[in-house]
């Protein structure tokens, strides 16, 4: 389980790796990811305040200050406008996952978007026999591969404070984002049936949705996984 303190309005989340994940009340969205490459250098992935996250595509959550709790996995945000009601749950592993679990109740759709600003980057959806393709435009991609994971020391069942919940979440291997430059590779897994990436300047996002569910509820999952190239 990650070391967590608050200074001020800024949650900071770390493993025993010395990576580190920055929240905030406002908005409930990422301030920064550290992550220390191969030749032990940080490096700040994200763009400034590059995650966020969409409650029905308004800003109406995204300007207050949501409450916050700390977990034994994590930081929780809650927040509740005009009836409508959302909570997020960010984690980080030993295992360098980022675990970004949102729920919400009354509205349509609840999003969260990563803007990453490693440069020159090649994905691949996670279906049978797709090939390495170059990220130039926006995309959609299918989310069809079961998350069949090597276990290593540090990942769900080695470590009770691991984000992923494989069986009960659901979730599926996504896309595989090859960083040339940075020389990072990051894996992302989601229970929803898609992902949606576009270049941005020096950079580029990715995004995945959670959608009424028969109940009206909304429970989605979306986890990245960042390791160095051997």
């Amino acid at each position: 389980m990650p070391s967590i303190k608050k200074e001020g309005s800024i949650w900071t989340l770390r493993n025993t790796k010395g990576n580190e994940l920055k929240v905030t009340d406002v908005g409930a969205r990422i301030v920064s990811l550290r992550f220390r490459d191969k030749d032990f250098t940080n490096q700040f992935v994200l763009k400034e305040d590059g995650g966020v996250v969409y409650v029905d595509g308004g800003a109406d959550f995204s300007n207050i200050t949501w409450q916050s709790e700390q977990l034994i996995e994590g930081v929780k945000f809650t927040a509740e406008v005009d009836g409508k009601s959302a909570s997020v749950l960010y984690s980080i592993s030993n295992d360098n996952e980022i675990s970004i679990k949102y729920e919400a109740s009354g509205i349509e759709d609840i999003s969260t978007e990563m803007d990453f600003t490693l440069a020159d980057v090649d994905i691949r959806a996670c279906q049978k026999g797709a090939a390495w393709e170059k990220l130039d435009a926006k995309k959609n991609y299918p989310v069809t591969e079961p998350a069949e994971v090597e276990m290593e020391l540090g990942m769900f069942g080695y470590d009770p404070g691991c984000p992923i919940d494989y069986l009960d979440a659901g979730l599926k291997n996504a896309a595989n984002i090859f960083a040339t430059a940075a020389s990072i590779d990051i894996i992302v897994y989601a229970t929803q049936n898609e992902i949606h990436a576009e270049p941005i300047d020096g950079g580029f996002a990715i995004k995945t949705s959670g959608s009424n569910a028969a109940d009206g509820k909304i429970k989605a999952q979306t986890v990245y996984r960042l390791k160095n190239r051997k």
